[in-house]
């Protein structure tokens, strides 16, 4: 390291760690200054690891790695990496086991073959390696669902990181470690807010608007869908079976709306309600035409999943997709302890009615007039329709083949 002291390398960085914090930044940003501020000070650092797990509902854990030539790459893991090798055979995992928040590893002698990834970094030309685990106070239990963060620090200095190395990186674990905890809770409420209401919708509540009755009038593709013969599918498979069946039955139709960039806004038991807001999309017409190849999407899952369920004897899962175009109030309803962004309007209204029509007129996908009228193609009229609770009357039209369409 350079002729600096310690104390004074760390509370240079100690200010660095307040300033920034004030002004605002993100992991990225901080694990790049710090890696730069760290090898100035002559730490030699090839790589350096950030980790933490994660309360999200797809994910277990996430992590934050820079090394030298390649910059920083973030990565989640899935559900199950606590059975992974990746964690059964990680100094990760001994460090935790054994109680310690510290452990130190020589690369580039004894603890060579010790893990999978020190032959790696070896052969990379690193020669010391230091892990630290903060907050992970309950060692009986498992690492995944705690509230703490790992940090690892490699160096291909020849000697390994020296004792005043090893001091400034010892002092700096916790008041990093609050900081990267703070950051990444804020990034994972705005994970979480995508998972739970869709892009479209966080991306407004985190702007503000989250007043009851903050709203806009929008256009747009309005889409709903409804799974067929749901009453006898529950009482087939019972409740934790039928809940897996919807989980089929979403991942053919919202996974299709998700996919296609339309925004899910409720689900709603066994039926699903998605949007395309027209101001997304160059022209109105865009709007319909990836609203319409969801809809093929969806059926083109829907053949995939049906002849997996054929095959074991189960029966397919059927649906109906109703499209419709027209303004809709977009915004917070609810009440003042539990509010929801949807929409309302009889253009929503509308579109369920449209789709209640599928299963009558033995359709997939049926369309309103408004929407033909936008989207001119190859539609197939099944006539115009006095609809329920619906003040005025509604043609009602399917594509003659959604596979050209």
């Amino acid at each position: 390291m350079n002729s600096m002291t310690s104390d004074s390398l760390y509370d240079e960085l100690s200010n660095w760690l307040h300033r920034r914090s004030i002004q605002g930044w993100d992991v990225e940003t901080l694990l790049t200054e710090l890696v730069e501020k760290l090898n100035e000070a002559g730490l030699d650092l090839i790589r350096v690891h950030i980790g933490m797990p994660m309360l999200h509902p797809l994910f277990v854990a996430g992590s934050y790695s820079w090394s030298r030539g390649k910059g920083i790459v973030a990565e989640t893991y899935d559900r199950g990496l606590e059975k992974s090798d990746a964690w059964l055979k990680s100094p990760v995992r001994e460090t935790f086991l054994n109680g310690k928040e510290e452990a130190r590893y020589q690369i580039n002698g004894r603890d060579r073959d010790r893990f999978e990834i020190f032959s790696r970094f070896a052969a990379e030309g690193a020669t010391d390696y230091i892990i630290q685990l903060t907050g992970f106070d309950d060692r009986k239990t498992n690492l995944i669902g705690q509230e703490g963060t790992i940090f690892s620090w490699t160096t291909n200095a020849p000697g390994g990181f020296d004792e005043k190395a090893v001091a400034l990186l010892q002092r700096l674990r916790l008041p990093l470690s609050a900081e990267i905890k703070g950051l990444s809770q804020r990034r994972l409420v705005g994970d979480i807010l995508r998972a739970y209401l869709g892009n479209y919708s966080t991306d407004r509540v985190l702007s503000g608007q989250i007043q009851r009755g903050d709203g806009d009038l929008i256009e747009a593709v309005i889409l709903f869908c409804d799974l067929r013969q749901s009453s006898k599918l529950a009482e087939r498979y019972g409740f934790q079976g039928f809940l897996e069946v919807l989980n089929d039955y979403y991942d053919i139709t919202a996974g299709a709306v998700i996919a296609g960039g339309g925004e899910v806004l409720r689900y709603i038991g066994d039926a699903s309600l998605a949007i395309f807001p027209f101001e997304r999309y160059e022209r109105d017409i865009d709007a319909c035409d990836a609203a319409l190849a969801v809809a093929h999407d969806a059926m083109k899952r829907a053949e995939t999943i049906n002849e997996d369920r054929k095959a074991r004897g189960e029966p397919a899962l059927e649906f109906g997709i109703g499209l419709h175009t027209g303004k809709v109030m977009y915004g917070n309803i609810g009440t003042k302890e539990r509010i929801e962004f949807t929409v309302i309007g009889s253009a929503a209204n509308e579109a369920a009615r449209i789709e209640a029509k599928c299963k009558e007129l033995s359709q997939t996908v049926l369309v309103s007039d408004a929407f033909a009228a936008i989207r001119p193609g190859n539609w197939h009229s099944h006539g115009t329709f006095e609809l329920r609770n619906i003040g005025h009357p509604i043609e009602i039209l399917s594509p003659l083949n959604l596979q050209q369409e």
